[in-house]
């Protein structure tokens, strides 16, 4: 079954680039964002963000799938 608060979770972590800040405006905390992220990844069996040090930056599967 198809959770579309992960796919909105993840457009808006893609929008954001930041775990942190996204959470802030979802009201939702950072280790919940993580998770969900983390389940999505798993369900689609690809990575969708690479993790950097100031943010995240789609990669290119994460590309097609924000597209």
């Amino acid at each position: 079954m198809i959770d579309f608060e992960l796919y909105r979770i993840f457009v808006a972590v893609a929008k954001e680039g930041n775990i942190t800040k996204t959470g802030e405006k979802l009201n939702i905390s950072q280790p919940a964002i993580t998770k969900q992220i983390k389940n999505l990844e798993s369900q689609l069996s690809m990575t969708l963000f690479n993790r950097k040090s100031k943010g995240l930056e789609l990669t290119q599967e994460g590309k097609e799938l924000f597209e």
